[in-house]
């Protein structure tokens, strides 16, 4: 800020504006109210969501802000990030451990009204009262299951060696020295009998994903098979088209991780050192701005993007001045 002064002074319009100083800047973000900074990007930077089918996937998924040094103080970025375009379209805040996460997850998608859309989310999140939310309000889900729903788990794996197939989809994929195959198959759920935790969640659908990697360095393959359940109803008039998209989304909802990499990597962000978990999330909430801003160049390099608004600030003024920043 010291070193553009002037040119902060003019794009911004405060004339006698002066630079915060290093040691002050830390203690005036922890002062900013997280709540009312995320609204007002909200409100200028947002999307609005209205229900759609034909909408994109949004995947949900936390992050741990790693930089905090403060002990015993955890922090987390909760993410919505849109399978195809990956914007940022809802964004919230963790302080506590991971199982913090599922019920934070909830109120997220229920003041964001991701709870009408269609959401991906991992296996963590594989709780009745967060597909019964979905569910009740007409959205979507699909996610994955694990061993902590070993019943649930164990029902999925029997209806997948049941044979009943009534769609499956094919993909191969050669990157980073390996050829991968991934077969997904999907199962209708209506006639299996669930817990009573499950009444509300109208699980219908299963599509599970067995993925063959073969190294071409080391002449090695390896076999991994993936279960995830969905409100999606099908059978066998829709289950091709079914299985396209739920085999679709299964690999889009990484796109999320794909996020989380440009964080670390191109922001440092777990290289931040942070001593308050607030000055934490609101350093994280403005990356995420950033991000938006920046993937509206529709640029395919962060790092690039960032060394060419050093090098040039008007292109930089230019890009706020087109997302009506300025």
């Amino acid at each position: 800020m010291r070193n553009r002064i002037d040119w902060l002074r003019e794009v911004t319009g405060h004339e006698n504006a002066e630079h915060i100083s290093r040691a002050h800047l830390p203690r005036f973000l922890n002062r900013l109210d997280w709540t009312a900074l995320n609204d007002l990007i909200e409100q200028h930077f947002g999307i609005r969501l209205e229900r759609d089918e034909n909408k994109e996937w949004v995947a949900i998924d936390g992050k741990t802000l790693r930089g905090t040094v403060k002990s015993g103080d955890k922090q987390a970025v909760i993410l919505g990030v849109t399978h195809g375009s990956r914007k940022v379209i809802a964004h919230g805040r963790l302080n506590g451990n991971k199982s913090s996460e599922i019920p934070a997850v909830r109120d997220l998608l229920k003041c964001t009204g991701l709870e009408r859309q269609k959401v991906t989310l991992d296996a963590h999140h594989c709780n009745p009262l967060t597909t019964a939310q979905s569910h009740r309000k007409e959205g979507r889900y699909l996610i994955q299951v694990k061993g902590n729903q070993p019943i649930l788990q164990e029902q999925c794996r029997s209806l997948e060696g049941s044979g009943k197939v009534i769609g499956e989809n094919i993909e191969y994929d050669k990157a980073n020295g390996r050829m991968t195959v991934r077969h997904a198959s999907v199962f209708s759920m209506n006639l299996l009998e669930f817990d009573k935790r499950w009444r509300d969640s109208g699980i219908k659908c299963l599509t599970t994903v067995k993925r063959e990697a073969f190294e071409f360095s080391t002449k090695k393959t390896t076999t991994e098979t993936s279960c995830y359940i969905s409100n999606t109803p099908v059978d066998r008039s829709c289950g091709q088209q079914v299985v396209n998209e739920t085999a679709r989304a299964i690999r889009g909802h990484w796109g999320v991780e794909a996020d989380n990499y440009i964080r670390d990597k191109t922001f440092k962000e777990d290289d931040v050192k942070t001593k308050y978990g607030n000055q934490a999330q609101i350093m994280g909430r403005l990356r995420g701005l950033a991000m938006a801003l920046i993937r509206s160049t529709e640029t395919k390099n962060f790092q690039k993007m960032i060394d060419k608004f050093t090098d040039c600030p008007d292109s930089l003024m230019a890009v706020l001045k087109q997302a009506n920043f300025l």
